[in-house]
């Protein structure tokens, strides 16, 4: 810690000159460190105050000092930064701005990401076509009370970087015997569907299927097209799509692999974010 004279004197002999110049470069080195200003101040200039434990600058106009920040902590904390509370960290309208614990600026974020009208968490499942929370969407994308039987029900269309979540409820069929309802991989690269995997095991007609199956990063390019999930029995299994640069864009659900209506029940498709397909 040191201070000096930064005028210079032309009756100097070398060996002053030369300790001048060392007097200078220390207190340089130093940041003018000192209990008291130094005595020579220029607008810029940085002073150390070892007395306060503070580190200010010198006005544009060479007229005082400005105080940037302390170090009386052990650590510096920048001079002019509000503490926020954590009802003006949660304040979406408020303009006042400062430093916020961890605790604090969690529990701000929490409560936008859960506010009725804040865009939806995608790191966390959520219906498929939801963007703001209390939209109203529920994921709902087939619903036989308002389309009949059909044979095949095709999910919406998978976008990259997410994965997603299937839940199927009481989907039902009609006839003699069981049934194991299946799911379809649709191949991009090749136009058409993988294999069926079963969801389940064998289903009595009116007993009806109540799953949630899990979509295995379909959009990541994989020989496979996985599935995991709840399901009360059976075997879950992945597809082989035929080679390992295969990516799904929609599944396709069935009962064994498409020889009956599906005459009942509601499905549901959700997702999130995964961050390695886009």
């Amino acid at each position: 810690m040191t201070q000096a004279t930064y005028l210079l004197d032309t009756g100097h002999t070398k060996a002053q000159a030369f300790a001048m110049l060392q007097g200078v470069l220390s207190a340089i080195q130093s940041g003018n460190a000192g209990a008291t200003p130094p005595a020579e101040t220029a607008a810029g200039m940085v002073w150390v105050d070892t007395a306060t434990r503070a580190l200010k600058m010198r006005k544009i106009a060479n007229n005082g000092w400005i105080t940037l920040g302390s170090f009386a902590s052990g650590s510096f904390v920048p001079a002019g930064v509000n503490q926020l509370t954590e009802a003006q960290a949660k304040d979406a309208l408020s303009d006042i701005y400062g430093a916020v614990t961890g605790q604090i600026l969690a529990a701000a974020i929490d409560a936008r990401v859960r506010a009725t009208g804040a865009p939806v968490n995608e790191a966390v499942w959520h219906p498929y076509d939801m963007v703001r929370v209390g939209d109203g969407a529920d994921g709902l994308f087939w619903d036989h009370s308002l389309t009949g039987n059909q044979r095949y029900v095709q999910t919406p269309a998978f976008e990259d970087g997410y994965e997603y979540m299937l839940r199927i409820m009481g989907m039902e069929w009609h006839g003699y015997g069981n049934k194991r309802p299946t799911i379809k991989g649709f191949i991009d690269q090749t136009g058409r569907y993988a294999s069926a995997m079963a969801m389940a095991g064998d289903v009595e007609p009116s007993t009806g299927s109540h799953v949630m199956i899990r979509l295995l990063f379909p959009r990541i390019p994989s020989p496979f097209f996985g599935i995991e999930g709840k399901v009360p029995s059976g075997q879950i299994r992945t597809s082989t799509l035929g080679a390992d640069d295969r990516t799904v864009s929609r599944a396709e659900i069935s009962w064994a692999d498409g020889d009956t209506d599906i005459r009942a029940g509601k499905m549901y498709l959700y997702r999130r974010r995964e961050y390695i397909s886009g």
